[in-house]
């Protein structure tokens, strides 16, 4: 192929994940395929288990196919996989995750893909045999990503894999969807019964054990128990529901904490905010803190994964040490009682975003790397 016909072609691109749903990285992966140019690249998501959209996820636009996997291995996928890029003459395939990666690669050789690609979003297993197993299948694969320098960095230590071959593409968010608006703050409140003088901590992310929404409840308890009046504002759903509704009971702030479920305007909830709290155990790019610095928010999050890479601790948001709640409960305190330093955060936060996180900068650095990922594999 001439280097004149590269330059016109149009890619395919096919993302492989586990699924599909209302959680941080395959929201990006749908911001990914949706918004790449149209004029050069057409993608397609398939999703080996299935697609959970709960009607938050807005799938206009973009094309899912489902494969219907079932928990444990099904050796059917990698030719099932093959079957769909081969009818899609797919030019690229990029996995996501672990749970994708050995049949997807398998499945994009066995269909002879020019490039494939994998990235990590997060956690991701360091049995030794899964280590020995990544260093291994990464090896195969033109490009490896990670969503964080730090991702990448643990990507290396724990597997040996050359760190100098993992890139950093971050998150991005469209600036369209989030920003600072005190009419969304006034509806906010209005809707779920807050009044304007209601100190709100927020936070939003499915209920799970990595997420850690315990050590929330449990600084909010520590505060209300010496007198302090805020509210705790949880926005999701997930398995550690119930066992979080238990925990807010017997700590004595089940009237202070509000379970608002799944919300498809972000937005809406994050402005309503007075201040958001991330507390997981581990992140690899939390879109979510990156939305909540569009808005304006005074975040405070845990010093864990990629979170100090985008929050400097004391200028555009705080960080506390992981699982310590107590430390969680003085910055909650610091901010509820200074509205200055709240703003400044949260328009210090603003800015960086503006500056670093844009959508745009997000895709055009992928559509970098896949143009670049195919003309090394079809020089002209």
């Amino acid at each position: 192929m001439t280097q004149s016909n590269i330059e016109n072609k149009k890619l395919r691109i096919v993302h492989v994940v586990n699924e599909i749903s209302p959680a941080g990285k395959e929201i990006g992966i749908i911001k990914l395929a949706k918004n790449l140019p149209a004029e050069r690249f057409t993608s397609i998501i398939i999703s080996l288990s299935g697609t959970y959209s709960f009607g938050i996820l807005d799938l206009q636009e973009v094309e899912i196919l489902s494969l219907g996997k079932k928990n444990g291995n099904d050796w059917s996928i990698p030719f099932r996989l093959s079957e769909i890029m081969r009818e899609r003459q797919a030019d690229i395939v990029h996995t996501h995750s672990w749970g994708t990666l050995a049949e997807g690669l398998l499945g994009a050789k066995l269909a002879r893909i020019p490039v494939f690609i994998h990235g990590e979003h997060g956690s991701f297993p360091q049995g030794w045999k899964h280590r020995i197993a990544q260093r291994l299948l990464w090896r195969r694969a033109d490009r490896v990503l990670a969503v964080s320098g730090e991702l990448g960095d643990r990507m290396a230590a724990a597997t040996g894999f050359p760190r100098e071959r993992v890139r950093v593409i971050l998150n991005g968010v469209d600036e369209a969807a989030f920003f600072p608006s005190p009419a969304l703050r006034e509806e906010f409140r209005g809707r779920f019964g807050f009044s304007a003088d209601d100190f709100i901590v927020g936070a939003i992310g499915r209920f799970s054990e990595v997420k850690n929404q315990r050590m929330l409840l449990l600084a909010a308890a520590e505060l209300i128990r010496r007198g302090e009046r805020l509210h705790i504002a949880l926005v999701s759903r997930g398995k550690k529901e119930q066992e979080l509704r238990q925990l807010s009971s017997s700590l004595g702030i089940a009237p202070f904490t509000h379970f608002l479920g799944f919300q498809n305007h972000v937005n809406l909830a994050l402005n309503g905010f007075d201040v958001f709290a991330l507390t997981s155990l581990s992140e690899g790019c939390s879109n979510v803190i990156q939305e909540a610095m569009f808005c304006s928010r005074a975040v405070i999050a845990t010093r864990v994964g990629g979170n100090p890479e985008l929050i400097e601790d004391g200028v555009s948001g705080l960080l506390v040490e992981s699982n310590d709640h107590r430390q969680l409960a003085e910055k909650i305190l610091l901010l509820k009682g200074d509205n200055d330093l709240r703003t400044r955060l949260g328009e210090n936060a603003r800015r960086v975003a503006l500056e670093k996180f844009p959508l745009r900068r997000m895709i055009r650095e992928y559509e970098t790397l896949y143009l670049e990922a195919y003309r090394q594999k079809r020089p002209g």
